[in-house]
């Protein structure tokens, strides 16, 4: 990693709006160079005529093209020598029901959320590795979700991709030689005010009525979200967010995992390990005495 004294080189990709744009902001104000990625280039033109060429490189890229990510990470290295992190961020949320969402827009998700990201982080691995100045290895931050650690109700088909994510993205942080010097975090955002926690400007499978009585949790859980979104509900801010994003890169012994939101949001998790640790012990005879005769 280059030390703050130089300029860094941050790759993010999912520029186009929310958590990544914010970010290459964040980036620039604080005097990195920046390689922002994403679908439709001509979203950040007004952001790239106000910067200087020499700090700010826009580049196409769909995280479903393998060949995208490859030429990105090599258009970085072609401008600036070197990439010193990458903020693994492209996503896109889905409401629907799971018992009738169609196959094609279930897999699509996959697609973006988990083998999209999966070969982000297989680049940016292998670039810190063989592509930086030896022994430089770099930063991997996967922007990732609690509902990738709680199945949530309304998004389970977006859950079920962060969940995939978050898995493969601890078994790859257990992989790598710490010779490298590659550090991997996995950040868990609650709720922020971006474009993705906006019900309509989320993809919407339409509710089965059969979904629709308020009883069933999948109303419950939408009538939540909705009333969330609202222009008076305090949620949290994106900017300070991103900024806690951003100061990961300046830790020398960045954590694992990094958990951002309200309070509201935190004690979600805490109440999920809570239950999984009362399941454990509530049925740990269960486990005595299974190992073979």
């Amino acid at each position: 990693m280059s030390s703050k004294s130089t300029p860094r080189v941050i790759l993010i990709t999912g520029s186009s709006s929310g958590f990544g744009k914010l970010l290459v902001e964040v980036a620039l104000a604080n005097g990195d160079n920046v390689v922002a990625t994403l679908r439709k280039p001509e979203v950040l033109k007004e952001l790239q005529d106000q910067t200087p060429a020499d700090r700010l490189l826009v580049l196409k890229l769909d995280v479903t093209k393998r060949e995208d990510i490859i030429n990105a990470f090599a258009k970085a290295k072609e401008k600036f020598g070197r990439v010193d992190a990458v903020y693994n961020n492209a996503g896109y949320a889905m409401n629907s029901a799971i018992e009738t969402t169609p196959d094609d827009a279930a897999r699509a998700i996959f697609e973006t959320n988990f083998w999209g990201a999966v070969h982000v982080s297989q680049e940016a691995v292998r670039f810190f590795r063989e592509e930086n100045p030896s022994g430089a290895g770099g930063r991997l931050v996967v922007v990732n979700s609690l509902a990738g650690l709680i199945g949530i109700p309304v998004v389970g088909f977006y859950s079920a991709s962060k969940f995939a994510l978050e898995g493969i993205t601890h078994a790859l942080a257990g992989e790598i030689d710490p010779n490298w010097n590659i550090k991997i975090t996995i950040v868990e955002p609650g709720n922020f005010r971006t474009r993705g926690s906006n019900p309509a400007e989320t993809t919407l499978i339409p509710f089965p009525e059969s979904y629709s009585a308020p009883t069933t949790g999948l109303s419950q859980v939408m009538a939540k979200i909705t009333a969330h979104a609202g222009p008076g509900v305090k949620t949290g801010d994106a900017r300070k967010g991103i900024q806690k994003m951003y100061d990961l890169l300046s830790l020398e012994n960045p954590p694992i995992r990094l958990f951002l939101g309200a309070e509201a949001h935190l004690a979600m998790v805490r109440a999920h390990l809570d239950s999984i640790i009362a399941d454990l012990e509530a049925y740990q005879s269960w486990s005595a005495d299974l190992l073979e005769d």
